[in-house]
């Protein structure tokens, strides 16, 4: 098992990496300017070794392998971490590992990179579904903001 101890050495896996869910969108800024956002979450247990506990820590090790800050901060920048790959796919890099996210955005976030777009990095502590409906994320999203389960960063592409 993880614990607080050993959760400071972890490096994210191949299959950690892999597990995570990953769903982008395009949003406004408070500027006004346009904001490509990328969500990545955990999924539910599939064993009794993946406990609440068990996966928290690891999407922490994540956070801090994405140099992630919390909510109540403003969104550190995180360096760039997006490799366009298609035109319709990126990949994410992780401190510390070989490994990399690899992430269908549609068409138009990777033309919005290119541009200099920067990506808003948001990573939630608890599981949500692949398959969950952009409502389901809102609702995802509102909950998890207030009772700081959410950790964020900005990125761009390299």
């Amino acid at each position: 098992m993880v614990t607080p101890a050993h959760a400071e050495s972890f490096t994210p896996s191949a299959g950690l990496i892999a597990s995570l869910a990953t769903t982008a969108w395009l949003d406004t800024a408070p500027t006004g300017a346009t904001l490509c956002c990328l969500l990545l979450v955990p999924q539910q247990p599939h064993t009794l070794y993946e406990t609440p506990t068990v996966i928290e820590q690891h999407m922490r090790a994540v956070a801090k392998a994405l140099r992630l800050g919390p909510a109540t901060a403003p969104p550190p920048d995180i360096g760039p971490r997006l490799r366009l790959i298609t035109p319709t796919e990126v990949t994410l890099r992780f401190d510390g590992s070989p490994y990399r996210k690899r992430i269908p955005t549609g068409r138009h976030w990777p033309l919005l990179l290119r541009q200099g777009t920067p990506a808003a990095l948001i990573l939630g502590l608890d599981p949500l579904s692949r398959s969950a409906a952009p409502a389901e994320i809102d609702s995802y999203l509102d909950c998890a903001t207030p009772r700081g389960r959410l950790l964020f960063g900005h990125t761009r592409t390299e």
